[in-house]
């Protein structure tokens, strides 16, 4: 239940609240065609649950949400190469993240793999310009969301104008700082619109 409350009333609560609106225009519609003070008197019911997913739509930080900011915090690192923690990227990188290619089931590397990836955006792949096409997040569980990012990207190895790549991370509450949202999975899907594999990054 909490899980689909985050998802589909918190994480997106516009189209329950124009359901809302709608149901309640109608009610007052009706009343006043009717004469009907009742249908009038109901109509305050669903505008006061308009008012109120809007503003626990507010109030409320999603797993998602929570997601797409440590992304949006891990590409600004990128962006600027720091690597190492605290403000770098592996301060955002949880101890057993992982990392896989092509597709989110393909077998995955481990930490030491992950951090031998992103020093190289200190090195031969270090980033000129960067454009984020997309970045979308979705509630897993309470604890737990995952993040799609696009990015168009030009850096010292490209050849023939600006990489586009696909990517999906899994973010996770930090199980010992409740307060701090980690990356748990990195899944590097597509370079050029073709499946990415490890050989992108050496």
């Amino acid at each position: 239940m909490t899980t689909l409350l985050l998802r589909h009333v918190l994480e997106s609560p516009l189209p329950l609240t124009a359901f809302l609106l709608l149901v309640t225009g109608l009610l007052v519609w009706m009343g006043l065609a009717r004469d009907d003070r009742r249908l009038l008197r109901w109509s305050a019911l669903p505008a006061g649950l308009a008012g109120l997913v809007l503003l626990l739509g507010w109030l409320v930080t999603t797993p998602a949400e929570h997601g797409e900011a440590t992304i949006r915090r891990l590409v600004a690192a990128a962006e600027r190469a720091e690597i190492d923690p605290p403000g770098g990227m592996l301060g955002l990188i949880a101890p057993d993240a992982t990392l896989n290619f092509g597709r989110e089931e393909a077998p995955a590397i481990s930490i030491d793999g992950l951090a031998a990836a992103f020093r190289t955006l200190a090195g031969r792949h270090r980033i000129r310009d960067n454009t984020v096409t997309r970045l979308r997040g979705e509630t897993l569980d309470r604890d737990r969301a995952r993040v799609e990012l696009g990015c168009r990207t030009t850096t010292d190895s490209s050849m023939g104008g600006p990489a586009i790549t696909r990517w999906v991370f899994e973010v996770r509450r930090d199980p010992a700082d409740p307060d701090r949202w980690r990356v748990q999975r990195v899944t590097f899907l597509t370079l050029g619109g073709r499946p990415a594999d490890a050989g992108i990054l050496r």
